[in-house]
């Protein structure tokens, strides 16, 4: 159990959200959780013979892995390789790396979660041949100063969703991630913006009610309360988790992240997260109404993947852009009014309505839906008066997310797994 740490200060520091490296789980032969069965061939051959190492800049590191990217000779495809040491501070992990293999086997069936291709071992490694996602982690867009680059509330939406659904593929079937943060999530495009992949299950674990899994680790700004009492770990310490990534895609900003990691902890231990930002404080506020549904300190008090998936803040992920609905709209709207107008020249959809209810009819739905949409359609002429205050009100806003660190020192942090 961590010790609690006197608090530095009454001020809770609001940084922006930083990589920072996840703790290593409690490893050894006894360790529980863990598949030891499967299926995918290990081959002995030089990984060498059969994929061509791309030069450059690796796509991810950590203390005992490293990814690559790679081209397979024989067929020319693209893939990441994660290299992954075998022997890990004096002790032999091999089997962790089968229960990686055998975690991603599991959730083939699921197109939220990386595939992996191939696997190789060698004296002292195995490479993990995985699907290659292109638009790198999502991490890169939640801390974007570029207004073109960070993500909009409808790619927040869309994104969750699709994590969420590979959430609950994974808890149907006992596997609890641990890791869940967007250095975890990777986009199969940066532009069009693609779909998700839930990637590096080195801490996952299989949970089951007839047996207590109780382990520290994951990656502090991300864990659960109970991770930090050595209380029991369950499908729900991913929806907390859950949460602090929804709350991070929407501001920027790590709701729990303190000066140091003790303060972080007591910030997660106290539940002292604020709900100011100004993305969580819409009109409806079911943004802040999801979240505040897993940021909760009992684990059976938060919401589960499926009930999430059906939460209102999610039911519009997935509608049609705004033009082509106000244009299916108008085309309903003109079928109506063409067979219960007896004028040949179309009048105003207000004029027509008007028409209706001095004639005592009852004004048809499709009229209103168009005065609302040529309502709405009219508040986005904004003036050059509005437009610059709107210019001011969004540097305000970007002012808001910058590093407190230059960004040149951040680069040279050393990247987590990305697989």
């Amino acid at each position: 159990m961590i010790p609690e740490c006197p608090r530095a200060g009454d001020s809770r520091s609001r940084s922006r959200v930083q990589h920072r490296p996840a703790a290593e789980a409690s490893r050894g032969r006894g360790a529980s959780g863990l598949l030891s069965d499967i299926q995918t061939t290990i081959s002995s051959d030089a990984f060498t013979d059969h994929y061509t190492l791309i030069p450059g800049k690796e796509l991810g590191r950590g203390k005992f892995a490293v990814v690559r990217k790679c081209v397979e000779k024989c067929t020319g495809h693209e893939y990441a390789a994660k290299f992954m040491r075998k022997r890990r501070k004096g002790q032999d992990c091999r089997m962790e790396i089968i229960h990686e293999i055998a975690v991603l086997e599991l959730a083939t069936a699921s197109h939220r979660v990386v595939n992996l291709h191939q696997v190789y071992e060698m004296a002292s490694e195995m490479v993990l041949v995985l699907e290659f996602a292109a638009g790198g982690e999502i991490f890169n867009q939640c801390v974007s100063d570029e207004e073109d680059e960070a993500f909009s509330e409808e790619d927040v939406k869309r994104l969750m969703r699709q994590i969420l659904e590979g959430v609950s593929f994974l808890h149907q079937n006992n596997v609890v991630h641990l890791d869940l943060k967007p250095q975890n999530i990777l986009l199969t495009s940066s532009s069009p913006l693609g779909d998700i992949k839930i990637v590096d299950f080195g801490l996952s674990r299989m949970v089951s009610s007839h047996q207590e899994l109780r382990e520290i680790m994951g990656t502090p700004e991300y864990v659960a309360p109970e991770v930090l009492n050595y209380e029991p770990i369950s499908t729900a310490t991913d929806m907390w988790s859950a949460g602090v990534l929804a709350y991070v895609m929407l501001t920027g900003i790590s709701p729990f992240l303190g000066e140091n990691k003790q303060e972080t902890f007591l910030n997660i231990s106290q539940l002292n997260v604020s709900y100011s930002e100004e993305e969580l404080q819409q009109p409806d506020r079911t943004a802040l109404s999801f979240i505040q549904t897993l940021l909760r300190k009992q684990p059976q008090d938060r919401a589960t993947a499926e009930q999430c998936l059906k939460h209102p803040w999610l039911q519009f992920s997935e509608v049609q852009e705004p033009q082509t609905a106000v244009e299916e709209q108008q085309a309903s709207s003109s079928t109506s009014s063409s067979t219960s107008s007896s004028t040949s020249s179309p009048e105003p959809a207000s004029s027509t309505t008007t028409a209706e209810e001095e004639d005592g009819g009852v004004p048809v739905t499709e009229e209103l839906i168009v005065v609302a949409a040529y309502t709405l359609g009219q508040c986005r002429q904004s003036s050059s008066s509005e437009k610059e205050a709107l210019a001011a009100e969004q540097e305000a806003i970007s002012k808001r997310f910058k590093f407190e660190e230059p960004f040149s020192a951040l680069q040279a942090v050393p990247g987590e797994f990305i697989y």
